[in-house]
């Protein structure tokens, strides 16, 4: 009579059942990983791009290598150049993006809070936020000139926008159940507003502020094409109307940079704002 043997219990699994432990991370490649992978990934960018005009894939009258731009930035640094032309942008984009946040955020405020005032003004926003700049150009300067007037008035029109419509969706957007709480406390308008409404609108207004920061800078070059004496639009129009190509990147250049240090700027401050909430997301 055959028997059933039961099956040992300390029996080990198959080689394709066992699960193996997750490898650690490499701590050097964890610390410094983004940094050498983009460090990488931006001499990639300059080999090609040296070899397509050594190679003479491009004619080097439309793209100066990447020695000669550099050699053409530092050239325009040392003689005072690039700063001549690059100050007044960067007054230009800096008091425009000042008076758009303020206006902005002022009113974005008011018409969040308000629900009537979203409902009257979600047709004009729809319009308005997907207006192409460039149609506009042609007004600013009827209405303007071609003065500082007229450049200042794009950059504020084309910061305002994300702004505004970021602080829109960030006031209406708050949760009832913080408000209700805040109201059950005993707290009153002003107190719900400063401390409860604002604090957890910032956030999502930030996206839109530095935005806004990277719209100052696209808008004022195109600003400047329209007429001026000063700016690195200007400087750039310039170069490039004279077949001065390692001039022409090299103010390229400055703006790019220039870019990376305004999004920097803003990326320390939404940290330094915000800071309160790290401490409540998984992020």
């Amino acid at each position: 009579m055959a028997t059933i043997t039961e099956p040992a219990t300390g029996a080990a699994a198959p080689d394709d059942e066992r699960i193996e432990p997750p490898k650690a991370p490499n701590p050097f490649l964890a610390k410094y990983g983004r940094l050498l992978y983009g460090a990488v990934g931006l001499g990639l960018f300059l080999l090609l791009w040296w070899w397509v005009v050594a190679s003479g894939t491009v004619n080097p009258l439309y793209l100066s290598t990447p020695q000669e731009t550099a050699r053409a930035f530092v050239d325009g640094l040392a003689d005072g150049t690039l700063g001549t032309e690059v100050w007044p942008s960067v007054q230009r984009a800096v008091i425009g993006f000042a008076i758009a946040l303020v206006v902005g955020i002022g009113l974005g405020i008011v018409v969040g809070s308000v629900p009537i005032f979203r409902k009257l003004f979600e047709p004009i926003l729809l319009f308005f936020r997907n207006l192409s700049l460039l149609a506009l150009l042609p007004v600013f300067v009827v209405f303007l000139g071609i003065g500082e007037e007229s450049k200042i008035a794009i950059v504020v029109w084309a910061c305002f926008w994300p702004i505004f419509v970021n602080a829109v969706g960030a006031v209406g957007g708050v949760e009832r159940i913080l408000l209700n709480a805040a109201r059950t406390l005993g707290a009153g308008r002003g107190y719900i507003f400063t401390r409860v409404v604002l604090p957890a609108a910032i956030p999502a207004i930030f996206p839109g502020i530095r935005l806004a920061a990277s719209n100052a800078f696209t808008a004022l070059v195109a600003a400047e094409l329209v007429g001026g004496a000063h700016g690195i639009g200007i400087y750039i129009n310039n170069a490039a109307l004279r077949y001065q190509t390692p001039q022409m990147y090299a103010g390229i250049l400055a703006l790019g940079l220039i870019g990376i240090l305004v999004n920097g700027v803003m990326a320390v401050a939404e940290w330094r704002l915000t800071g309160w909430q790290r401490g409540l997301t998984n992020k």
